[in-house]
């Protein structure tokens, strides 16, 4: 009879959850969840249309969310290194953009007079970023 020398079979660690970051977990189900698509969609719109910025708590785990509801909001184009907000018949000088931190965040400020105000969080590892008014288009490049 022939000898036989035994293999070892390697477990891989199967995860019930419990050892997963609630951040991890909550962008799993938003991926897995194309049904709510449509649904999160016209939720957000109503909320911008009503001047409250969508879903805080999801602007604060995932800001780059928040960046592109905003851009949308203002029906900007959002590139790989930056953005582009239309902002046609405003005068130049009332448009005032600053930078600081909050929470641990880069944010910028636009302001547009003394009415208009939005708070745009950049994504991580920004430090400076450029601006760039041009034919009424304010182009923010990082």
């Amino acid at each position: 009879m022939d000898e036989w020398s035994e293999v070892e079979i390697e477990h891989a660690s199967v995860s019930d959850g419990l050892d997963a970051r609630p951040e991890q977990l909550h962008a799993a189900f938003e991926i897995s969840g194309d049904h709510l698509t449509e649904v999160r969609d016209r939720h957000t719109m109503m909320l911008v249309t009503a001047g409250e910025l969508p879903e805080t708590h999801i602007g604060e785990i995932a800001p780059e969310r928040r960046l592109a509801w905003i851009v949308e909001e203002l029906n900007g184009r959002h590139h790989s290194d930056g953005l582009s907000i239309p902002l046609h018949g405003a005068d130049a000088s009332l448009i005032n953009i600053s930078q600081s931190e909050i929470a641990g965040h880069s944010i910028l400020r636009l302001r547009i007079g003394s009415t208009f105000e939005r708070l745009l969080p950049l994504p991580e590892g920004v430090d400076s970023v450029e601006a760039r008014l041009e034919g009424g288009i304010l182009d923010l490049r990082w």
